[in-house]
């Protein structure tokens, strides 16, 4: 049987609000959490990778973008999910991108909701195979041969995803897949901002790929806003 284009849509979208309880809803009176994700102590210092080939396209060296922490201590690439959330503001509508750019992933941590599609694109003018790994199992393996070239698919794992690259074994790069749409990786300060969040106590969970995971009680009030600071120790 032919599948027509908005069957498909409908298929998918019933797919995710049954499999991950996840409702649209009207929010009243939403109010936001924000903050800064901060190291506290000595700032660590970021791995320089050797790179091993491809040198015209890649350089010598890049960072290893492990520990991307400014002056004042804040933290990139800190992920921050609100947890226990089965209601609220809309899906995401556009796809997640990574691009394979000068033999590293960029953005090297996205985040995003089952059920959203993750367009893998290749800038570079050579050869990149982006494996993705959940739970040490593969996901699935794009090969992208040429640059320009992209490859599109629906992501429904939730939890951290590993990319790799089997051409270039320095890359690695994450997806951090939540159940919703409450979910944000910091900026080059440290920041984060989560919006649009219905009234209410709730746990963050704050994931880094080095330091680990911590967890922090909040209140939102209607219409208001709660601010979090959150520290790791190395």
């Amino acid at each position: 049987m032919r599948t027509t284009p908005f069957l498909a849509l409908f298929m998918t979208i019933s797919i995710v609000a049954t499999a991950w309880g996840y409702d649209v809803r009207p929010v009243k009176n939403g109010g936001e959490v924000r903050g800064r994700v901060k190291l506290i102590g000595p700032v660590s210092k970021d791995e320089t990778i050797v790179v091993t080939k491809d040198h015209q396209r890649c350089g010598k060296t890049l960072k290893r973008e492990k520990y991307v922490i400014n002056a004042d201590g804040g933290i990139k690439n800190a992920v921050v999910l609100v947890e226990g959330i089965n209601a609220g503001k809309p899906v995401p509508k556009s796809a997640m991108v990574i691009d394979n750019k000068m033999c590293a992933f960029d953005p090297h941590v996205q985040v995003g909701m089952v059920g959203q599609d993750l367009v893998l694109r290749n800038d570079d003018p050579v050869l990149h195979n982006t494996h993705l790994y959940h739970d040490n199992m593969t996901i699935f393996n794009a090969n992208l041969p040429r640059q320009g070239m992209e490859f599109e698919r629906t992501v429904f794992r939730p939890g951290v995803i590993t990319l790799t690259c089997d051409a270039h074994p320095w890359m690695k790069g994450y997806l951090y897949m939540s159940e919703h749409p409450y979910v944000a990786v910091t900026d080059a300060q440290g920041d984060f901002s989560i919006t649009d969040l219905p009234p209410g106590a709730y746990t963050l969970k704050i994931w880094h790929e080095a330091l680990g995971e911590q967890t922090k009680k909040i209140t939102v009030a209607p219409s208001g806003s709660s601010v979090v600071a959150v520290e790791f120790t190395k």
